[in-house]
């Protein structure tokens, strides 16, 4: 019952949820930032990001843990103008070399990366130096009160959600990977409740060292 919820309500849902107008205005706004024209994007999904990459980018590798969101990914991108390669496997281990990757992107994903300081390692490992992270992700909010609501409700969050965690310190997991944030605006989606919707949309970079 758990692989049927994962693999075929979930990526309904996500589709469904995940595709509104206000949630776009930062997908909008985080990828025509991408200036490099080969991405790998962790956390691929059903490939709600497709149709806002600038013209710029003709190839995304597309990285995902879960099949379902993959089978519904395909749907999209088989008329589309940019190359689309997908990798079924987590993010956690990536299938590329030391210093290799141009750009890498993610958004709404490192909340359910079971072990998301390896996935950021791994983004580290394989970006070549000076090489870009383009993320838009909802994490910790800034308002102690809500921290609060955050931390009780988390468990419940992660059983329902797929182990989407609503707590997590975006900032902080990213900068301790060794990435170097150039660029970050926090804030919260409009609408939203203020414990799902404290956003962190950013680029950062690999050092030189």
């Amino acid at each position: 019952m758990k692989g049927f919820y994962s693999k075929v309500i979930i990526p309904f849902f996500y589709d469904f949820s995940m595709d509104s107008e206000q949630i776009n205005q930062g997908r909008k706004s985080l990828l025509s930032r991408i200036t490099e024209s080969k991405v790998v994007e962790i956390g691929f999904g059903t490939a709600i990001n497709l149709k806002f990459y600038p013209d710029n980018v003709k190839h995304i590798i597309g990285i995902d843990a879960n099949e379902g969101m993959l089978k519904q990914a395909e749907k999209k991108f088989q008329d589309s103008k940019i190359k689309v390669e997908i990798i079924h496997q987590s993010s956690e281990i990536l299938p590329f070399d030391d210093n290799s990757v141009e750009a890498v992107v993610s958004t709404y994903t490192l909340c359910s990366i079971k072990n998301v300081e390896s996935a950021l390692k791994e983004i580290y490992r394989v970006l070549k130096p000076s090489g870009k992270y383009y993320f838009l992700e909802h994490g910790l909010a800034d308002k102690t009160f809500v921290q609060k609501l955050q931390h009780i409700l988390n468990p419940i969050q992660k059983t329902w959600a797929d182990g989407c965690n609503l707590n997590r310190n975006i900032s902080s997991l990213i900068t301790t990977s060794g990435l170097h944030i150039t660029e970050i605006k926090n804030y919260y989606m409009k609408r939203d409740p203020k414990i799902v919707g404290y956003m962190y949309e950013g680029i950062a970079v690999k050092g030189l060292n």
